[in-house]
């Protein structure tokens, strides 16, 4: 009634379950430094900018087409177009 798997079906299902993730040495940096750096910070900060910038121009794309779309729909309906 199951699936009939095939040997490479086998083969990865084997090797998956087997797999273990290699560990790595942790970078031996203070936690505290790192967020006090004033790089990363200013990094941050800018980071900020560019999400609030981006923000503003959807806003005003949005605003745009609802004016552009209300100024076709009063040409149409009072026939000025």
């Amino acid at each position: 009634m199951g699936i009939d798997r095939g040997p490479a079906d086998q083969f990865h299902a084997k090797n998956v379950a087997n797999y273990s993730i290699p560990k790595t040495k942790a970078v031996s940096r203070s936690t505290s430094s790192w967020f006090s750096d004033p790089e990363t910070k200013r990094r941050k900060r800018v980071a900020k900018y560019k999400l609030v910038s981006m923000e503003g121009k959807a806003k005003q794309t949005v605003r745009n087409s609802f004016r552009w779309l209300k100024a076709k729909y009063i040409a149409v309906r009072y026939g000025v177009w």
